[in-house]
């Protein structure tokens, strides 16, 4: 009697966690897609400025503060099979991986530009536009940059972006 208590409540838990297996399933395999900006703090601030042409995305970075100086850097994301490459003056990084700026950008100032080149690896299916030609927007390249201020040490030299 007791060994087929414990077979039935193993059996129990067995079907209550099978019924979950779709639910996980589901959410692994699920895909969004987000649009816009969102401001986390009043200063510094800065703009983003994304120029998309035939297979690149440019991307220019302005601190648009009146108070300070800023370190600034961007993250880019891009499909694995559109073999994207990102380089620019004073940037270095690596896709899906943070791009910094390598010297500080001065309150009204912008960035170098950052250009994003793609190329569509064979054996997909390519979306062109009007031109043929294949467009930044439309291969959905995602970019997030941050800022922080530049602090500067007893000298007067600015210190390393601190990120955290």
């Amino acid at each position: 009697m007791k060994r087929r208590n414990i077979v039935l409540a193993v059996i129990a838990v067995v079907l209550v966690l099978g019924m979950s297996v779709g639910t996980a399933w589901s959410y692994f395999t699920d895909t969004t897609y987000a649009e816009g900006s969102v401001t986390l703090s009043v200063e510094p601030t800065t703009t983003i400025t994304e120029e998309n042409g035939p297979g690149t995305k440019t991307i220019r970075i302005q601190n648009t503060s009146q108070v300070a100086p800023v370190w600034v850097r961007a993250r880019v994301y891009a499909a694995k099979e559109l073999g994207a490459n990102a380089q620019g003056t004073n940037w270095a990084g690596q896709i899906e991986d943070w791009y910094q700026y390598g010297a500080p950008v001065d309150p009204g100032a912008q960035t170098e530009p950052l250009n994003v080149s793609f190329t569509l690896k064979r054996g997909y299916d390519e979306v062109e536009n009007q031109n043929g030609a294949h467009d930044g927007d439309e291969q959905n390249i995602v970019v997030i940059y941050e800022c922080v201020p530049v602090s500067y040490d007893a000298s007067g030299n600015p210190l390393p972006a601190n990120w955290n």
